[in-house]
């Protein structure tokens, strides 16, 4: 995927959200809105179809709909959008809304006609999109068309995201945003209910449709009990997350490989168990694709054990701290995250990474293993385990 489409798919994004929330009261810098409004303008009239591999008439509606939804509409835009005979039915649903908030109800309902909620079929790829996302999509037009079958596609997407089942961050903030629309178009039910752990009781009353309460005090055994105490129906649900003790780590791989080794600066391989304070190092992180397949968007991240430095080499002769082809570094105080995507080949495609380290400070550290993941595709992702070193004299 070329960087400029996905900027141009982020921008759009950004801009509907922080319009959602002008919408809800939150006060946008009048810089912001009047640059993004002129720039989404300027991409929508310079728009042509790209044949190049992906359809970007979805990119175009979304565009034409965060500007219809900033009050600044492009109708030839949007006219000449409409009349393209291949439109896709994704871009079909969001130009819909983007004539709904227009107030042309009748053009709305005339892309309407020809929509389907089937959208097992859509390239998402170049959208970071997916399934669910595109129904979520579709029921913002639902619910700003009046539109028949809110109940179902509502209840689609609420499974969704009840499921554990993986969801990357735009089909989830979709599915969020859509879900709250429909709550508040609905007018939502009050809550009046008492929940009791270990035969403490607590009571929530609260004209929201949505509450969450932190529970303290748990034990190795936990017994809930939930009470809905008025006529309306309560779905409740427990979630938990934590994090392993250091050492105890969970190694897994599936569609990605990763390797570290370390070297010295003569690219000599050396043993960091137990290091010299003062040594200067390299650390070397191999990703590989054996699936062959092409992947965008792939995050690694490498923390180094408090002991070590990451060095600045940026104002030396030695040149970066960093050697990579990733399309974005981000260098912190403990950790490197490199941003990159990796392509078919006619063997396994590796890429590799180097940052340079010195041993900084005495005294055992824990040297956490690497990540790296398909951002947007739960099929790629490894972890390798951590282990402990040293800093000697």
């Amino acid at each position: 995927m070329g960087e400029d489409y996905a900027s141009d798919w982020g921008t759009s994004y950004a801009g509907h959200f922080m319009l959602e929330a002008e919408r809800k009261g939150f006060v946008l810098p009048i810089t912001f809105k009047t640059n993004f409004v002129r720039y989404q303008k300027d991409k929508a009239r310079n728009w042509r179809q790209n044949y190049g591999g992906y359809t970007s008439d979805l990119e175009q509606a979304y565009r034409l709909y965060t500007l219809a939804l900033a009050s600044s509409p492009d109708l030839s835009s949007m006219n000449r959008l409409r009349e393209y005979k291949n439109l896709s039915n994704s871009a079909k649903w969001r130009l819909a809304a983007a004539y709904a908030l227009v107030g042309q109800k009748e053009v709305s309902e005339e892309l309407l006609a020809s929509a389907s909620l089937n959208f097992s079929n859509t390239n998402w790829r170049y959208s970071y999109g997916s399934e669910t996302r595109n129904k979520a999509m579709a029921l913002e037009t639902m619910l700003l068309t009046d539109f028949d079958g809110v109940r179902s596609i509502s209840e689609d997407i609420a499974k969704a995201l009840s499921s554990k089942r993986w969801m990357s961050t735009q089909t989830t903030a979709y599915a969020l945003l859509s879900i709250g629309k429909m709550v508040q178009k609905n007018g939502g039910k009050a809550m009046d209910i008492t929940y009791s752990i270990h035969g403490k009781k607590e009571s929530i009353t609260t004209e929201s449709s949505l509450v969450q309460r932190e529970i303290e005090g748990l034990r190795a055994s936990n017994a809930i009990t939930v009470s809905n105490n008025a006529g309306n129906v309560v779905y409740a649900r427990i979630v938990n997350s934590g994090k392993l003790p250091v050492g105890r780590e969970i190694a897994e791989q599936r569609g990605l490989s990763v390797q570290v080794s370390y070297k010295d600066l003569k690219g000599k391989p050396i043993n960091v168990s137990m290091l010299k304070q003062g040594d200067d190092f390299m650390a070397e992180i191999r990703v590989s694709n054996p699936k062959n397949s092409r992947l965008n968007d792939i995050a690694l991240t490498q923390i180094f054990p408090s002991g070590w430095e990451i060095v600045n080499t940026r104002f030396t002769d030695y040149g970066s701290t960093v050697e990579s082809n990733s399309r974005y570094t981000d260098i912190k105080d403990d950790r490197v995250n490199f941003y990159f995507d990796l392509y078919r080949s006619s063997k396994p495609k590796t890429k590799v990474f180097k940052v340079m380290l010195n041993a900084a400070y005495l005294g055992n550290y824990y040297l956490p293993g690497v990540q790296a993941e398909a951002m947007y595709d739960n099929d790629y992702f490894v972890r390798t385990k951590g282990k402990w070193v040293e800093v000697v004299r």
